[in-house]
């Protein structure tokens, strides 16, 4: 990926991904901040490599250095991916463009030459031509967007100098340039993901794994929402559609509904069987790029060897298995009306994959490749290619029949010596003759006059040598198996060539079963976990019964489901809005506050997903963003305070939501002394109730009573309490005082019950006892200070124990006698 800041802040970027072979260029920069955009671009692209150029803003080299580890709780970290910085001609504007109009997308096209124009001197002919290249570029990009297309040249650069690095060697060709925008999609930070557990990867269990160098390859998915629905899975192409699709929760309201859709009928019960049967067939497709792309290299991949025999039946077995996909795919009912099952099915023509898979099958003999361990072509497919195998596999009676003839004309003591005849590829036919014990050949040709015996090599204990008869031999039949081998090194280049004209057939039909592939693991994962269809709507609201958290569900034994209601402000200033916009959550520690606000959050993130969401009953109106500030993560390597962390992901928040962002907020301000605190989540409050129907939709968790028992909150409309119920018994011992009952109630709760929460995590009985002393002094607004000054029983024995001693000291009379000072200390203290 490349990112170009220019003058007056345009940003551009454009990325190249190595599974689909394209070159994607930014379309248009929403109205936010620099740096979180390029969060927002980080998490749309996950990068390999970041090139940036010289010139660019201080502020964002920092932010790239600082993003580039990826911090772990034993301070370790892995880098997400490889930072370059470049010189600014490597975004040079016409450079980029020139080098664009070279793509084959772009050269492959006709270039139509009026033969008016054809008198014209070379060079003018040539601009000719190159100006149609570029009109062809602009359909397929906008030219306006400078920066992007800049960008695009700095890609291309790194990929040739990656190639070149590799040997030369490429590992894919572009094949085609888009725009992508994010406009049609929910903005969403690192933040928000890691605080939802949408991903969550953890280091490889494996040791060669966790040994890698990236990110990605030394990791896998933990307990996260994602992993939830990653085994249902069964393509890789699948796979990485499944998890762009969790990266990009989606704003097009037609494209959620229709993944919806395409799920409900996948789930009816007429097609139960028929959705195993494209499960089943969905396992076997593989992804069928990597075999095109080492047709495309032929003998010249890194690892030097031809064409394999995986090759060609990692594509018979892809076209069989997408034959039985199209095939199972039939059988589903009422799909007449589901984009995306017409859209597979009419990206796989039947015909022409059947005909891919039969022509291979015609040509490759798959049992000798077994058996040979080298690719070999069936009989009947070349005639000559049929002469030259009668004539090597005879080669054995043949050179069996000339030893024979040969040992006549030899002497008799000589015929022990010669053990026959060979034959060597590329080497051509010999006379084998054994060694004697003092290394000498047995036998030189001696008595044969009209004969020379010359000594060509000596290995394996005999001696080959070249006579006449092996001359005749080589001039006869010449070299058999490389005749052999370049025949079907030649037969295989034609195939090679003929499955590759359908390579764009075979790449869009794999990309489409990965896009199905996508919505059966949804589908089959909202069947196991027992999750229903939300209602999509434009009506800035959110509507949940019966919401539960997906993962917290199924880690607990039980799971207490709640609602929510919120809806955010209209936007418009003439509007008017008396709904609740902004709920503020008290309870105890323990009592499910943070799993409340967590799971509407990953509801609406399911929603936008196209997922179906784990509630009885779910509206979810278009929300452009789930803003959070929930969990800061605490390490060595970060420059900022835990307090400071807190405060810049806090003001993030209150700058960039809208009306129709989810802002999810969890204790903010406890990094700080608890007046502090309680002020700054008064004035958070107070700033998202005070936006009137610019008021985005807000859950707040605080522990800070004193801001409602002050009076700190100004009463607005739309703000609205709740808390989460717990049954409290005084007589019961302290461990069990407190029953969380994870019930949201309207209304406040007064305490935090957190020293009972500390003996529920193993606190001593006499420091809660203590805690709960000091609680009720400063609940009666007494002096903490006196307070905490008096002394106990045994404190205060001690002290009149050594008020007497001291008393009796002064009153000891010491007069000229010296006494020793153990009989003075002795009687002092029995006196006392």
């Amino acid at each position: 990926m490349a990112v170009d800041v220019r003058d007056k802040g345009a940003l551009g970027c454009a990325y190249y991904r190595t599974s689909e072979d394209t070159i994607y260029l930014l379309r248009d920069a929403p109205d936010t901040g620099l740096l979180p955009f390029i969060n927002f671009l980080m998490v749309h692209v996950e990068p390999t490599v970041v090139v940036l150029p010289l010139k660019m803003p201080d502020e964002v080299i920092r932010f790239f250095e600082e993003h580039k580890v990826v911090p772990r709780e034993d301070d370790s970290g892995t880098e997400r991916y490889l930072l370059r910085i470049v010189g600014s001609n490597e975004f040079n504007h016409q450079a980029s463009i020139d080098k664009l109009i070279d793509l084959p997308p772009i050269r492959s096209g006709p270039i139509v030459v009026n033969t008016a124009t054809s008198h014209l001197p070379i060079d003018v002919a040539q601009g000719g031509r190159r100006n149609i290249k570029l009109m062809r570029l602009g359909s397929f990009v906008d030219l306006d967007c400078v920066s992007s297309i800049g960008c695009a040249g700095a890609v291309l650069g790194e990929i040739v100098r990656i190639g070149n690095t590799a040997g030369g060697l490429l590992r894919a060709p572009v094949a085609s340039i888009q725009m992508f925008a994010l406009s049609d999609s929910m903005l969403v930070t690192d933040e928000t993901i890691s605080s939802l557990q949408v991903f969550q990867s953890e280091l490889h269990p494996n040791r060669v794994m966790s040994g890698s160098a990236t990110a990605g390859s030394c990791s896998k998915e933990s307990l996260s929402v994602y992993g939830l629905f990653h085994p249902f899975a069964s393509t890789a192409q699948g796979k990485v559609k499944l998890r762009q699709m969790f990266l990009r929760p989606s704003l097009n309201l037609d494209t959620i509904r229709e993944r919806q859709k395409t799920v409900t009928v996948l789930l009816q019960s007429d097609n139960a069987e028929a959705l195993e049967s494209v499960y089943g067939a969905l396992k076997k497709v593989q992804d069928v790029r990597r075999p095109l792309e080492q047709l495309r290299r032929g003998a010249d991949i890194p690892t030097g060897q031809a064409i394999g025999r995986g090759v060609w039946w990692s594509l018979t077995r892809f076209s069989i298995a997408i034959l039985q996909l199209r095939d199972a795919m039939l059988q589903l009912q009422h799909t007449h009306d589901l984009a995306c099952v017409r859209q597979v099915l009419s990206v796989i023509p039947a015909r022409v994959i059947k005909g891919v898979a039969e022509k291979v099958d015609s040509i490759i003999d798959f049992d000798e490749v077994k058996a040979s361990s080298r690719i070999a072509v069936r009989p009947h497919v070349n005639v000559q290619l049929d002469k030259l195998k009668q004539d090597y596999q005879g080669l054995d009676s043949l050179l069996d029949d000339i030893r024979n003839s040969m040992s006549q004309e030899l002497p008799e003591w000589a015929r022990p010596c010669v053990t026959g005849c060979v034959f060597w590829p590329q080497l051509g036919f010999f006379t084998v003759v054994s060694l004697r014990q003092d290394g000498t050949p047995a036998y030189m040709g001696q008595e044969l006059y009209d004969d020379t015996w010359e000594v060509m090599f000596i290995t394996g204990g005999s001696v080959y040598f070249k006579n006449r008869r092996m001359a005749e031999l080589d001039a006869q039949l010449g070299d058999p198996y490389s005749g052999i081998v370049d025949l079907e090194i030649q037969i295989l280049h034609d195939l090679a060539c003929e499955v590759l004209e359908h390579a764009p057939v075979l790449s869009h039909a794999a990309d489409a079963c990965g896009d199905f592939d996508c919505l059966v693991a949804l589908a089959r994962g909202a069947q196991k976990y027992g999750w229903t269809a939300p209602t999509m709507t434009t009506d800035n609201v959110i509507s949940i019964q019966g919401g539960r958290h997906p993962l917290q569900e199924l880690a607990a034994p039980s799971f207490i489901a709640n609602n929510c209601m919120l809806a955010g402000g209209s936007g418009d200033p003439r509007g008017h809005h008396d709904e609740t916009t902004s709920l503020v959550i008290t309870g105890p520690n323990h009592s499910g506050k943070s799993v409340y606000i967590k799971q509407v959050a990953l509801i609406v993130y399911l929603a936008h997903i196209g997922s179906f969401v784990p509630a009885s009953l779910a509206t979810i109106g278009i929300t452009d963003q789930i803003l959070t500030r929930i969990s800061t993560g605490e390490s060595v390597s970060q420059k900022e305070s835990t307090f400071g962390t807190d405060l810049r992901q806090g003001v993030f928040v209150m700058r960039h939501a809208t009306h129709r962002s989810l802002v999810v907020i969890d204790e903010f301000g406890k990094g700080t002394t608890a007046d502090d605190g309680a002020g700054l989540m008064a004035g958070l409050i107070d700033h998202f109730t005070a936006l009137g129907t610019d008021t985005p939709k807000v859950l707040i968790t605080t522990h800070c009573h004193e801001i409602f028992e002050g009076g700190y909150l100004r009463d607005r409309p739309g703000l609205t309490f709740a808390y989460m119920d717990v049954r409290l018994d005084l007589d019961a011992p302290i461990d069990d005082r407190v029953v969380f009952l994870y019930d949201l109630r309207l209304g406040r709760s007064l305490s935090s019950f957190g020293s009972q929460c500390a003996a529920l995590n193993g606190v001593s009985e006499a420091v809660v006892e203590r805690a709960e002393a000091i609680i009720l002094l400063l609940a009666r607004n007494e002096d903490l200070g006196a307070a905490c000054a008096k002394l106990d029983d045994e404190d205060q024995a001690r002290l009149q124990e050594a008020e007497a001693v001291a008393r009796n000291f002064i009153e000891l009379a010491l007069g000229d006698k010296v006494e020793a000072p153990g009989e003075v200390l002795g009687r002092l203290l029995w006196r006392g």
